[in-house]
């Protein structure tokens, strides 16, 4: 094998037009180049989620969780936050409140599931909270969260709805403005599908008339400092707060573009149905999945094995040259390793994935179905 073949969980499996646009050379974040591609990658963002004219969005510098951190900026001193919780990353939450003066309780469900929508709605009915968070899917699980039956359900009981869509966006649909989502965030790339390097998020204009009262945030990702920055980019006009991830924008405004060409629901029916050929061949191969049935994301699965021989099917992929990610939910560390199957993801990565899988099993000591999943998969795929 002479290309290495990357499917972690973020980043995502490359796309050669994308990761080009973020090598370009002497381009400077003042330049009408950039400028087009910040306002680009602004507008494209927004149509992407379904983000009409009531929401504002921003592209910051680093990742998910710096953008989780800036959504800090909505909150002030002893605001009251729910936290619901499906895995290591949605506890993500907890982490970073605990070092600001604010107050939060965390609902969590077990690995493979997702909290109750009638234990969500029961604690919003019963305390008074302004925000509440949610993980669109939990990169740690590859659970999703039933986004469009809870939150018209607890909307009217929680000043803001706050949704980490890290690694859904770009791969599960989601619309913001339908489902009145207050907060959205996620990161350049996962199922977006572009360099490394930015946070991504818009907000209502329930959740922008906040920042205007004092925030607890600290200075580099109070987003009253990029507020400005971006309302002038959008505009594609020149602005600057701090230096922006040039190269990651650059690719940002090719990824957009190409999502555009594609279209939004044929890049999700593809994501849907090659997540579906995953996990059927997964299965055909007498494996198991974390992820329990109504909770099964289209861009990220964790899959079971021998307790204790995880690691090792990681790394006789990797020696094959497919990267697939470890286990991190301490529930379960040692009994799976995670595939992202998102972003560019098509239907030969899953074949490949599914037959390196079976290998690597194989000399890990695991007994698998030889040859059925494959079978299965392309079955799936012929019929597109």
């Amino acid at each position: 094998m002479t290309e290495k073949i990357l499917m972690h969980v973020g980043p995502s499996i490359s796309n050669y037009y994308v990761h080009s646009a973020a090598s370009k050379t002497n381009v400077g974040f003042a330049s009408k180049e950039f400028v087009e591609a910040m306002g680009d990658s602004l507008h494209g963002f927004m149509e992407l989620v379904g983000a009409g004219s009531d929401y504002f969005p921003f592209i910051l510098p680093g990742g998910g969780t710096s953008a989780m951190e800036a959504a800090v900026s909505f909150l002030h001193k002893d605001s009251s936050v729910l936290i619901v919780s499906n895995g290591v990353f949605g506890d993500r939450w907890e982490g970073i409140l605990s070092r600001y003066p604010v107050n939060f309780k965390v609902l969590r469900a077990k690995a493979g599931r997702s909290v109750d929508i009638s234990q969500i709605e029961t604690e919003l009915s019963n305390a008074r909270y302004d925000a509440v968070t949610f993980t669109q899917v939990e990169t740690s699980t590859g659970v999703r969260m039933p986004l469009k039956e809870i939150v018209p359900r607890i909307r009217n009981l929680v000043d803001l709805v706050i949704i980490d869509g890290v690694a859904g966006v770009g791969g599960e649909p989601i619309d913001v403005e339908k489902l009145k989502i207050d907060i959205l965030l996620t990161a350049s790339q996962k199922a977006i599908g572009a360099q490394a390097g930015a946070g991504l998020m818009v907000a209502s204009s329930r959740a922008m008339e906040k920042l205007a009262v004092e925030s607890i945030s600290g200075y580099y990702l109070d987003l009253r400092n990029w507020k400005d920055n971006m309302k002038g980019f959008l505009e594609y006009k020149g602005s600057y707060f701090a230096t922006p991830p040039v190269g990651t924008v650059l690719s940002l405004q090719k990824a957009f573009k190409l999502i555009q060409e594609e279209g939004k629901e044929k890049r999700f029916d593809r994501h849907r149905i090659c997540a579906d050929a995953f996990r059927k061949g997964i299965a055909a191969m007498g494996l198991e999945l974390v992820s329990e049935e109504p909770f099964r994301s289209n861009t990220v699965s964790g899959v079971m094995v021998t307790p204790g021989s995880s690691q090792k099917v990681v790394s006789e992929a990797m020696n094959m040259g497919v990267e697939f990610a470890s286990g991190v939910h301490p529930e379960i560390k040692d009994r799976y390793f995670r595939v992202g199957h998102m972003g560019w993801i098509q239907p030969s990565h899953i074949v490949l994935a599914l037959k390196t899988i079976e290998t690597a099993c194989e000399k890990s000591g695991i007994p698998v179905n030889r040859g059925e999943a494959e079978v299965v998969a392309r079955d799936i795929f012929s019929n597109l």
